[in-house]
């Protein structure tokens, strides 16, 4: 079902960006593979656990369950994605020329390597939350099992092959812009994330929407756009956010940019 297939596939990307991101920035870090792939692994398996435990989840909390669960998993996301910044910038003066993270100085590496581990797992989970509930509520409408398989198997590979290539042209750039990019791409993740969070818990009537929507722009760039497509998977582009998700957004900006500011003294 192409529907299914684009959703998954959008999703499958934006792991696959993280991924991607992470990998690169990390590749002279001696044994950050394994925690990587355990990150992902876990991820998987949450997933799995995630599907067949739905209907639980939705009719816990009163009904608001699955809401508390989807903004508990991005904000947790975000807040590990901007701590891994944090990390990354405060060891930026062991970064050769060739872009060396961490390099030969850094002899105690394993503790904090423990951060792409967490940071990968809620990556995946988040979006593999997403691909479960978004193919569940096909299921539970009557869409045939094939459809919904098809859906899912395309998504994957397409997803798939555009993240690699992504990754192949991350892996590829050189030069002092690097550093700063993936810095930044990874800031902007952050904060799109923590918004989408705190989306899902003022649909829980956990927090206030403080205006809902605080702002409609969707007739001048919609989403649902190419474009808008792009700026939210880059950038967390939302073309009506609530008032308390324009202030989540810009908070997580400010922290991230007053933190890197200060790592870089430290």
């Amino acid at each position: 079902m192409l529907q299914i297939a684009i959703v998954v596939f959008r999703e499958i990307l934006e792991i696959s960006l993280i991924l991607g991101i992470l990998t690169a920035a990390t590749k002279d870090i001696a044994g950050r593979t394994k925690w990587i792939l355990s990150g992902l692994g876990l991820g998987v398996i949450a997933s799995f656990l995630l599907a067949l435990s739905t209907d639980k989840i939705s009719d816990s909390l009163g009904g608001t369950g699955q809401e508390f669960f989807n903004g508990l998993i991005l904000l947790s996301a975000a807040t590990m994605i901007g701590w891994t910044v944090l990390w990354m910038q405060k060891h930026a003066k062991s970064i050769s020329g060739e872009l060396k993270r961490l390099g030969n100085s850094i002899r105690d590496g394993k503790k904090p390597l423990y951060i792409l581990l967490v940071v990968v797992f809620l990556s995946v989970l988040r979006e593999s939350a997403e691909i479960v509930l978004f193919t569940y509520s096909y299921y539970i409408s009557g869409t045939p099992l094939s459809e919904i398989s098809f859906g899912l198997i395309t998504g994957i590979i397409f997803g798939s092959i555009a993240g690699a290539a992504l990754y192949l042209g991350i892996i590829k750039a050189s030069g002092k812009y690097f550093f700063i990019v993936t810095t930044w791409l990874l800031i902007f993740f952050a904060a799109g994330i923590a918004a989408q969070g705190i989306g899902f818990w003022i649909n829980a009537e956990i927090v206030p929407a403080l205006g809902n929507p605080a702002f409609d722009v969707s007739n001048i760039l919609s989403e649902q756009s190419y474009f808008g497509k792009f700026l939210q998977i880059f950038f967390g582009y939302n073309d009506h956010p609530a008032g308390a998700q324009v202030i989540t957004y810009f908070a997580m900006l400010a922290v991230l940019v007053v933190g890197l500011k200060i790592a870089k003294k430290m």
